[in-house]
């Protein structure tokens, strides 16, 4: 496995020299140049689905890019129920400009593994009070009662019955177990919500996991604070079981994007109106409009508000490699017992790392010009 992350580090170089190379092309810093007589990299992508900002996004980047091929979506619960996550899906699909084929819709797990602190609104909010909250109090899907169905989830959110046609299967780690044994080697797993539906692979089927090409996570704090706590990430926060079975499932390549990137992903008024400009389909300018985030900016009048994007980096380093302009290697691990450590992503040395942690790429820079230039692009072909 080490040798498989060199050889990603030595493609994360390869990239910082194109990137030094094409600094001055307006080309270049739209987006990517891309290899057309290669095939399109087989993407699932599992996620706690939001409108737009941030998980939204990221969909629509991998099923708008035609290097990409977006085999499937599955849910989990995170910042939104799983239910929720497909009808939210459902809408942003319908609403898009792109008139490639849905991916496979699937629902995943729908409650975190949690066994040792538990998933109950007043445990999060307590544990949130102990450790140090960050995040004014948010506890994602929690802030809100589970839907029965994803149906009712869509008619309640958009006020109309959801599409009849559509199918939408219900076993996320069969699902995911399935495509793994269907294309060997071949699937890139993007993975921007907590790692329940990967836990359960993992546990499940093993093999499976050595099937996928490479799992790219949208989680973790690894030299930096935490964003739910002090010491741990939403992500890996809401379950840290999980996510200590995940980092120890015998993946032949995992990178990160970490808040240790993210955290310099600054989203301030500037780049947050350029994007209001850069949205040209209605519908999707309204969801925009409507999102908490953009009301707060909104209100701010002195300019002091920002934002971080998050899940849109995992899936802008997907399309293009290139981007990632520096990694730091390590072996990793998950704190998953209860305590003011509890949800942790903890990096160690080879020499240091406990039996059973597995190496890991942990991206540190990307380039931020091409990033946002490439995402505005995006923006307006939605």
């Amino acid at each position: 496995m080490i040798n498989s992350i060199l050889k990603r580090t030595l493609s994360v170089a390869c990239g910082v020299f194109i990137s030094m190379l094409c600094a001055g092309s307006l080309l270049a810093a739209d987006a990517p140049a891309k290899d057309q007589s290669r095939a399109p990299v087989k993407v699932i992508l599992d996620t706690d689905m939001v409108e737009l900002f941030d998980d939204g996004i990221a969909m629509m980047m991998l099923k708008s890019d035609p290097s990409i091929d977006l085999l499937g979506v599955v849910t989990v619960t995170g910042n939104s129920w799983a239910n929720d996550g497909m009808a939210y899906l459902v809408r942003q699909l319908e609403v898009m400009k792109n008139g490639k084929p849905y991916p496979d819709l699937v629902i995943g797990q729908q409650y975190p593994d949690r066994r040792g602190g538990g998933f109950g609104r007043d445990i999060l909010k307590k544990e949130l009070s102990s450790y140090g909250d960050v995040m004014e109090g948010y506890i994602g899907a929690q802030e809100t009662d589970n839907p029965k169905t994803w149906q009712d989830s869509y008619q309640k959110r958009y006020g109309v019955k959801p599409p009849k046609d559509l199918k939408i299967r219900q076993d996320g780690v069969d699902y995911l177990i399935e495509m793994a044994h269907k294309y060997p080697h071949q699937i890139k797993l993007v993975a921007i919500g907590p790692t329940t539906n990967i836990a359960g692979v993992a546990r499940k089927d093993p093999e499976a996991i050595r099937l996928f090409d490479e799992v790219i996570y949208m989680g973790g704090a690894f030299w930096v604070k935490g964003n739910a706590h002090q010491n741990a990430e939403f992500n890996i926060w809401l379950d840290p079981e999980s996510t200590k079975v995940a980092y120890r499932a015998p993946f032949d390549n995992q990178t990160f994007v970490a808040l240790d990137v993210t955290d310099k992903t600054i989203m301030d008024h500037d780049r947050f109106n350029a994007i209001r400009s850069h949205i040209k389909n209605p519908e999707l300018l309204k969801m925009f409009n409507d999102s908490f985030f953009a009301k707060r900016f909104d209100a701010d009048k002195d300019n002091k508000f920002s934002w971080f994007v998050w899940d849109v980096i995992a899936a802008a380093i997907t399309i293009d490699p290139s981007l990632i302009l520096s990694t730091r290697i390590a072996y990793i691990d998950c704190v998953d017992q209860p305590g003011a450590s509890y949800g942790r992503t903890v990096p160690y040395s080879r020499e240091e790392a406990p039996e059973g942690s597995r190496p890991a790429s942990i991206v540190q820079e990307i380039d931020q010009d091409r990033f946002w230039n490439m995402l505005y692009k995006y923006l307006e072909q939605f």
